[in-house]
């Protein structure tokens, strides 16, 4: 198979920007004022904002962040301290280390409140003499909550999923969410075993 002639460390700015444009997350570039240089053309998609209206606001101005626009505004009132977005931007330019972190977002969307569930991962990045941050966004809501009504069966506890069919608990929790299931027996179950085993002898 024939290479492209391209060495990565040789990849010139013409195909860098291309890189940013195209990529199918949503990617900010963050000055050290926390405020947006450039978002990349799916960052726009999905906020529905353009590049233009974009430069130099807050993040939680573009994400519609029900906080953005308190008095205080973004990053200002007591709410934002929590603010993982925030926390992973500012841990990428205080301690110039890559951070990943996941939570919660208020947003509003077509004049209600939505509740995001958002992977921040903040890169520091050094350009020109300037320190700035890459912040990819990523929503992940529907693959970390399990909302709604769940039919699980009174009897067995197997799941009635959307397609129609039954499975158990455990693989329904590992389908649906990104928990790590670990096994152990509850004392109850310890003793009813004790005493099935001491029967049994």
């Amino acid at each position: 198979m024939q290479g492209t002639g391209y060495r990565w460390n040789e990849l010139d700015s013409d195909f860098a920007a291309f890189l940013f444009k195209t990529l199918p997350l949503a990617l900010m570039i963050v000055n050290d004022a926390t405020k947006i240089e450039v978002i990349n053309e799916a960052a726009q998609n999905i906020f529905n904002i353009s590049n233009e209206e974009a430069y130099l606001q807050k993040c939680g101005k573009i994400l519609k962040c029900i906080n953005a626009d308190t008095p205080e505004g973004c990053g200002e009132c007591i709410v934002c301290r929590k603010c993982i977005l925030r926390k992973s931007v500012l841990e990428a330019l205080n301690g110039k280390v890559v951070s990943r972190n996941k939570g919660a977002f208020h947003v509003l969307h077509q004049d209600e409140v939505k509740v995001l569930t958002l992977l921040i991962t903040a890169s520091p990045i050094h350009y020109k003499d300037k320190t700035m941050v890459i912040v990819i966004t990523e929503d992940v809501s529907l693959i970390t909550q399990l909302q709604g009504m769940i039919p699980i069966c009174s009897v067995c506890h197997r799941i009635h999923d959307e397609k129609g069919e039954w499975m158990g608990l455990e693989e329904y929790l590992m389908k649906h969410s990104e928990a790590e299931l670990t096994h152990d027996i509850c004392p109850v179950c310890s003793e009813k075993m004790r005493l099935k085993h001491a029967l049994s002898k």
